[in-house]
Parts: C-alpha cells; sequence; structure tokens
C-alpha cells in the first residue's frame, strides 16, 4: 500500500490510533480541543456534526499557524508535507455515539450514570453510531499557506445485542474502570466483550471507526494506493 498524503488524526482516542495502525497507516496525532455543539437530533447528524467540528478545528489550526508565522519553517509535520510531491494533508475527525429509545448514550460522567446506561442495555438491542468527516489541505508554496481542496464525510451504523446482566456483574465491570471513557459505558474491543452477545455491522464502528470504510473511501479518491 502506498500513502499519498501525511494523515492527521484529529481525536485522542487509543482505540482510533491502534485502528489506524493496524491498517498500516502513518499518521500524527493533533488533539482537537475544539467546544462541541449539538444542534442536530437525529443520532447519525450529531456524529456527522461533532466529527466536522473536530475536523475543522484541526484544519483551520493549520491555516492560522502559516497565515501568522508567514511560512511553515517551524511546524515538523508542515515539513513533511512540503516534502510530499502532492503536498497534501488529510485531516480525520471522528465521534462515536450510542442510541437506545431514541436516546444519546455518551461517557458516562460517574460511576453511578455508567451503572444506570449498562442496566439500561442489558438484555436489549441498541445501535451505535460513528461519523467520519476528512479534509484534504494542500500547500500553496508560492502563498506559503495551506487550502481546503477537497472534503467527504459519512456514517456507519451497527445494531449490537446484549447478553441479559444483573447489577453485580454491571458493577464488576465498572470497577475495572473500563467503561469510564467509552460511549454507552462499555468497550466490545475489551472486558466488555463479555456482554454482548451479538452484532449485526461493522464490529470496528463499535470500536470507535468504521476502518473498512474509510479505506475504501481513501482507495476511491486516490489517496492511497495499492501497487
Amino acid at each position: 500500500m502506498k500513502q499519498k498524503t501525511i494523515i492527521i488524526l484529529a481525536s485522542g482516542s487509543p482505540r482510533r490510533r491502534q485502528l489506524l495502525q493496524q491498517a498500516g497507516l502513518e499518521f500524527e496525532v493533533v488533539v482537537s480541543d475544539v467546544e462541541e455543539k449539538i444542534t442536530k437530533t437525529a443520532p447519525e447528524e450529531v456524529v456527522l456534526e461533532l466529527s466536522e467540528q473536530k475536523c475543522n478545528a484541526v484544519s483551520e489550526e493549520f491555516i492560522r499557524k502559516t497565515l501568522k508565522t508567514g511560512g511553515v519553517e517551524e511546524e515538523n509535520v508542515i515539513k513533511s508535507v512540503i516534502d510530499l510531491e502532492n503536498g497534501r494533508i488529510l485531516v480525520i475527525g471522528a465521534d462515536t455515539v450510542v442510541t437506545l429509545d431514541g436516546r444519546i448514550l455518551g461517557k458516562p460522567s460517574d460511576a453511578k450514570e455508567a451503572l444506570s446506561m449498562l442496566m439500561s442495555l442489558s438484555g436489549r438491542s441498541h445501535k451505535v453510531y460513528t461519523g467520519v468527516t476528512c479534509n484534504i489541505l494542500a500547500y500553496n508554496s508560492f502563498a506559503e499557506i495551506f487550502m481546503e481542496i477537497d472534503k467527504f464525510s459519512f456514517y456507519s451504523e451497527t445494531l449490537v445485542n446484549m447478553y441479559p446482566f444483573n447489577e453485580y456483574e454491571a458493577l464488576d465491570y465498572i470497577a475495572t474502570g473500563e467503561p469510564m471513557d467509552k460511549a454507552g459505558a462499555y468497550g466490545i474491543q475489551g472486558i466488555g466483550e463479555r456482554l454482548v452477545e451479538s452484532i449485526n455491522g461493522d464490529y470496528n464502528n463499535v470500536v470507535g471507526f468504521p476502518l473498512s470504510r474509510f479505506m475504501k473511501e481513501l482507495s476511491e479518491r486516490e489517496y492511497i494506493s495499492y501497487e
């Protein structure tokens, strides 16, 4: 596989980093500190909205830096881009939510909320949505600035069926600490796997990033090639 752009992951998620590494992609992590604002209600629209906010925040940071300095000599990532034949950066923003009965379950704020979320999922089916937004920036050497030349976004939906479990099992799981940084208060790729009976759809989407769809998008747009 040949990678034709510098890839920037606008997320601090270790799970997303691991998935991109498994795909053989080289990338840098630049965490977005944007304050998330939700104006949509449908889960697929929410994840697209939030992924776009993260992606735009990091993209705009690169543009601001080149505008402010009048050049890019001090930016290691940007220097790497200039060395590329096509001088491109692909910025990835992503967001994942769990939905049950039309209600969005984010990350629990504390153990009490984690328990409430888990018990609401016990023995039932729910959906996981992940939205992905990608901005492609090209470096204009004459103007010494990055410009957005392409953008695409998509979302993936997976149905998850949970085993019935009691409060003691949920508390035992919460005690591991795993649920606290995950939408819906469980991680299918970790200890939380024991709570999941089956899924219908993309497993990696539940982990936090629909990798197969993402790689297909990159290939179709010729940001990667298989030679």
